[in-house]
């Protein structure tokens, strides 16, 4: 294939924020980096909170846009989650984008449960609403911006198909978090599409992103061994709800079981803490299955033929994750290896 016929790609990544210093260098190697995109994470008791580090980046960087990936209404108020954006927009010049769920981890770590549909629906539109300078109503109560608005892109991390369905009906933007196989991203499509049409939307106007584990290695394999963890943490929450409509075969079902009873939690996305889970999703024979649907790794050709596959199977907006040792370099590479071959889908 040549990269004529490949189908245009658009880049974002985001890291895990622990040191500030260190964070501003990171920002201004994304931006030299053209990812188009930069995503931050909520999980208050594994780093540091996606507000203070939006509005950091949105001091530090220029061009790309900022995104929380995943927020949840249980440890957010919509009308302080909506204050919060305005002020945000106004700083970046309006580049912000506002993602939610359930929520997993942030929950998890402080013995919340997550937040049912109905929850989520309420709590997107009156976050919505209040951004749009609207009037919205959120549990009995009717709130209000009184000191600005500024309309923020709501976007939902959606992996089952009836929180699908829920993006499809209220949401500018789509996160998926295991969807690089054709099966998955086609049913999660149909799920977004069901729900858009519902509500009088067309799939069309709605963004759907991709997460994209991206491992460099001298080999694919080797490159894959490296985010077993990650792969772990990935399916926990993919599937810490239920397997069905996820495409996901028999022969699997009761390894993803085992790794729901059996996972970490307090180690998600942690490199550093997290062997128990890289070697949990070994032994339960996990890693082949699970790579297929979320990551992208090896030599840079490999990643640059990879990427050309997950693009024809449709998987074309990436949110690169970016699990390695020295994050800087990797960007650098990122950005004078692999993104000129999709340059149609840079900036």
């Amino acid at each position: 294939m040549t990269v004529g016929t490949t189908p245009a790609v658009r880049f974002a990544t985001g890291t895990t924020i622990k040191d500030f210093d260190w964070y501003r260098e990171w920002l201004r190697v994304a931006e030299r980096a053209k990812f188009e995109m930069i995503t931050v994470g909520d999980s208050q008791s594994l780093w540091a909170d996606p507000f203070v580090a939006m509005a950091f980046a949105a001091e530090v960087t220029n061009a790309p846009n900022i995104a929380v990936t995943v927020s949840n209404p249980q440890t957010r108020h919509p009308a302080v989650v909506a204050s919060s954006l305005v002020a945000l927009q106004q700083l970046s010049g309006g580049r912000i984008r506002y993602g939610f769920s359930s929520g997993d981890s942030a929950l998890r770590n402080i013995g919340v449960p997550p937040a049912s549909l109905s929850q989520l629906r309420e709590f997107g539109v009156a976050v919505r609403e209040l951004c749009a300078g609207r009037t919205a109503q959120f549990d009995g109560q009717e709130l209000m911006l009184r000191w600005g608005h500024h309309a923020t892109p709501l976007w939902m991390a959606a992996e089952g198909p009836k929180t699908q369905f829920l993006a499809g009906q209220i949401a500018d933007g789509v996160i998926l978090s295991n969807a690089l196989d054709r099966d998955v991203l086609d049913a999660a499509k149909r799920n977004i599409g069901a729900g858009a049409a519902a509500a009088g939307r067309q799939l069309e106007d709605i963004e759907i992103w991709c997460m994209a584990a991206m491992s460099p290695g001298r080999t694919e394999d080797e490159g894959i061994a490296r985010v077993r963890y990650l792969l772990a943490g990935t399916a926990n929450h993919v599937y810490r709800f239920h397997t069905d409509g996820k495409a996901v075969p028999d022969q699997y079902l009761d390894a993803i079981a085992e790794l729901q009873r059996r996972y970490d939690s307090t180690a998600h996305a942690t490199p550093e803490r997290a062997e128990a889970n890289a070697k949990l999703v070994e032994e339960l024979g996990l890693v082949e299955f699970l790579a297929a649907r979320s990551v992208i790794a090896g030599s840079v050709g490999r990643r640059v033929e990879r990427i050309r596959e997950v693009a024809e199977a449709g998987a074309t907006n990436l949110i690169v994750s970016q699990f390695v040792d020295d994050q800087l370099a990797f960007m650098d590479e990122f950005g004078a290896e692999i993104a000129p071959a999709f340059s149609s889908g840079s900036r």
